[in-house]
């Protein structure tokens, strides 16, 4: 079966997938796998033989992105999944779950903790994320700043001078920068925003930071 292609990526990604490479041993017939879906008694299979056919082998910083092997389909056997918020969750790397509906979750820190919390709503979005790191690292030449966003409505009004990143933002990631600066605002299912300050400029990352405590933007 063919799966429906539900977000194009920017040449920069499909750029930064082609670098990568993908192991093709991991490439698995879709109506293979859609059959073997039905063990995990999913309520849409969709989401995940779309990662499958986009995303699995993908060699991502010498860590194979996938799910399922070749060998654990044919062999029918059941791989441990998660369940978290109303979704099933299945481990796609040593950090990332993705969930039925297609977005991708990261498993609290805590110690002897099981919940999650979700950070994009889709791989896409992390894969976006990646490309455009890997090109712009001249913004990581200071430690990161993070602070609180108090109403992310009224700090994302105030970025309209900086170029939004539409293809590296959803939901849960809000990312504008300009020739200096780099703001990255986060948010989880608790809709509380956070956000990352990165630049290549100490003074005007302060000035910049400054002016928004004192209009109470961040705390």
């Amino acid at each position: 079966m063919k799966v429906k292609n539900m977000k194009q990526l920017s040449e920069r990604a499909l750029h930064f997938i082609e670098k990568c490479g993908k192991n093709k041993e991991y490439e698995i017939d879709l109506d293979i796998l859609e059959k073997h879906l039905r063990f995990y008694h999913l309520q849409n299979s969709s989401e995940i033989l779309r990662f499958q056919e986009k995303f699995s082998g993908l060699n991502l910083e010498n860590i194979v992105i996938h799910i399922f092997t070749p060998k654990q389909v044919k062999e029918n056997k059941g791989l441990n999944i998660y369940q978290w918020q109303g979704q099933n969750l299945f481990s796609i790397n040593n950090s990332l779950y993705l969930a039925e509906n297609g977005e991708i979750a990261i498993r609290d820190c805590g110690c002897d903790s099981d919940d999650f919390y979700f950070y994009y709503e889709s791989f896409e979005t992390f894969i976006e994320q990646q490309a455009f790191f890997e090109k712009h690292k001249y913004y990581k030449k200071l430690p990161a700043v993070f602070y609180d966003i108090p109403d992310i409505k009224e700090f994302s009004k105030s970025m309209s001078d900086y170029i939004f990143l539409n293809e590296c933002s959803d939901k849960y990631n809000l990312i504008w920068r300009n020739e200096v600066n780099l703001i990255h605002a986060t948010t989880n299912s608790s809709n509380v925003w956070s956000v990352v300050f990165d630049s290549i400029s100490e003074q005007n990352r302060y000035d910049f930071i400054e002016k928004l405590i004192e209009k109470n933007l961040i705390t």
